[in-house]
């Protein structure tokens, strides 16, 4: 994940050694959705994190139209079929943490049995790598049937079926399992057990700071479908000041107009895709929006909050890079006036901090705690901040090998705005034109 916050030279922080999250539960109850999550958190800090999913092996070795035997965990003819691909997942992971640079892995499967997880548990500590089960159980079936119309059908397994089809195959693969489901009653094992995403946990026996972090991370974890957007704040009457704070320009209003009308329009195409695809009505969800303290970012989000009384935040983390001593100044300015600084600067775009100013590094770390309250947030949020701050909650959500020094570079110009969509199987992006229909 780009935007790490820390580094060392081997790569292994925190002096955790290897850690394995061995996922247990029923499916569609939030474990690739977790894993995913988790994943991106950590490799964010600059824990070097893998997820391994079961589903993606089995396909690999058995394709996606799989006898439903399979899932079966009664029918002995299968199992060596099962015990193959758990396998040649169990040895990626040791590969990854013993060989390639990894600290922390999940392997991302049901686990259902007690007696196969003391196995595979004794098998990672041969390795010396720590094992950590994470038990997802769901009590309340419609979290359940939601997940399953909203993440499942959309799975690998399902890319050919008619959703209602698909729904049927996937509750009788929960239907072969359920007999065979045995909760975790291992006191001697480290264990996190999550009750309906979230609702309450049960914590045992956590060793360590990197295992400590990963029990705050998935507190604030949840599974509910919500989209972020990302806009830049319209223009100001001094566009080139930071310590000015000044207003919207005549422009910076007219943006601000097509961009609430911009948001609403895509929110009710996107209520009514869902509705059509998974029958879920979703016109209840309600839209926050935050913006720095920037007077330009507050007023460009006055639209939404005069004309759908929608909640406006204004938060100080928000605020853009501090330019320090580059005030006002062009790059070909910065260039002629500090000429050793922006070589510096050219040599780690990311980290270099001019004199007085801040790093995109030190934007990232201000901005830590916005980004776990946007992984908490269960609505649809709407970021209305400077380019500098939009550039580095971005690059939490972009794909893995996004380069850090790729970061100061990433544009988000006002002719546009992003939506991101995290979901169990990623994170899905669009970038939407603001221009009233009839301009395209």
């Amino acid at each position: 994940m780009a935007a790490q916050l820390y580094k060392t030279h081997t790569g292994q922080l925190f002096h955790a050694g290897s850690i394995v999250i061995i996922n247990v539960g029923l499916p569609a109850r939030g474990k690739t959705h977790g894993s995913r999550s988790l994943i991106r958190y950590m490799n964010w800090l600059g824990v070097k994190s893998e997820s391994f999913h079961m589903g993606q092996y089995r396909r690999r070795l058995y394709g996606a139209d799989i006898s439903p035997d399979y899932f079966d965990l009664g029918n002995d003819a299968m199992a060596q079929a099962r015990i193959k691909a758990e396998d040649t997942c169990i040895h990626d992971i040791i590969e990854y943490l013993t060989a390639g640079g990894g600290q922390l892995a999940i392997y991302d499967a049901s686990n259902l049995r007690a007696a196969r997880r003391r196995e595979i548990y004794d098998r990672f500590e041969t390795h010396k790598i720590r094992p950590l089960f994470i038990e997802y159980i769901c009590e309340n079936d419609a979290i359940v049937e939601e997940n399953i119309r909203k993440v499942k059908i959309s799975s690998p397994d399902y890319i050919t079926m008619d959703p209602d089809s698909a729904v049927s195959d996937f509750r009788a693969r929960i239907a072969n399992m359920l007999p065979y489901y045995e909760s975790i009653d291992d006191n001697t094992q480290s264990y996190i057990k999550l009750y309906n995403v979230g609702e309450h946990f049960v914590v045992n026996n956590i060793r360590g700071y990197l295992q400590s972090r990963v029990v705050f991370y998935m507190m604030n974890l949840h599974i509910s479908d919500r989209t972020i957007y990302l806009a830049r704040s319209g223009e100001s009457s001094n566009e080139g000041s930071y310590k000015a704070d000044a207003p919207l320009s005549d422009t910076g209003h007219l943006y601000a107009h097509h961009l609430h009308d911009a948001i609403q329009r895509r929110i009710k195409e996107r209520h009514a895709h869902t509705l059509a695809k998974t029958g879920v009505d979703m016109s209840s969800r309600t839209l926050k929006v935050w913006t720095s303290t920037h007077a330009k970012s507050s007023q460009t989000a006055e639209y939404f909050a005069q004309n759908d009384n929608v909640s406006v935040r204004r938060r100080m983390l928000l605020k853009g890079l501090n330019p320090g001593v580059c005030e006002n100044l062009s790059l070909a300015e910065v260039k002629e006036k500090f000429p050793s600084e922006y070589q510096s600067y050219l040599r780690d775009p990311y980290h270099h901090r001019y004199s007085l100013a801040e790093s995109y590094h030190d934007v990232s770390v201000r901005l830590e705690p916005v980004i776990l309250e946007l992984e908490r947030e269960h609505d649809d949020i709407l970021i209305i901040a400077p380019e500098s701050a939009l550039r580095c909650i971005y690059a939490y959500f972009a794909p893995q090998g996004l380069p850090d020094s790729l970061i100061p570079t990433l544009a988000f110009p006002r002719s546009i705005f992003v939506e991101l969509t995290p979901t169990a199987y990623g994170c899905s992006e669009r970038r939407i034109g603001i221009a009233p229909p009839s301009e395209h």
